[in-house]
């Protein structure tokens, strides 16, 4: 943001971010889904139950969601680019800061799952 005027460009950075953080994430699920199927059988190491195994899929559902979300913004910020630049009382950035809290919530939520999925599917 430069001089109070928002750009498509200081949007769009953001928004890379994002959706490279969401993918990360989605494929962390994915490498849990197949540890999951590794350890059954295994002594030393439980696999998930069915309703851990839920919350993976709803977890899941609700990355791709958030990633979709910010792939539509983007579509629309580039439809209509003439209006750019924008202040931040613009509805662009108002839609913009909900998917940044959006991003947010849903990271932290990913990375205290992701912990407590780690520690049931090692060795104990």
């Amino acid at each position: 943001m430069k001089s109070g005027y928002i750009n498509l460009v200081d949007l769009d950075f953001e928004y890379k971010i994002w959706k490279l953080r969401l993918e990360h994430f989605i494929n962390e699920m994915s490498v849990v889904k197949e540890r999951n199927e590794e350890v059954k059988g295994e002594r030393s190491i439980d696999e998930l139950t069915s309703k851990e195994l839920v919350h993976i899929n709803k977890h899941s559902e609700e990355l791709e969601l958030t990633l979709n979300r910010i792939k539509v913004q983007e579509q629309e910020l580039h439809f209509y680019n003439k209006d750019f630049p924008i202040t931040q009382k613009h509805q662009f950035y108002a839609d913009h800061e909900i998917i940044r809290g959006r991003v947010e919530e849903v990271s932290k939520k990913h990375i205290d799952f992701l912990t407590r999925l780690m520690i049931d599917l090692t060795i104990k």
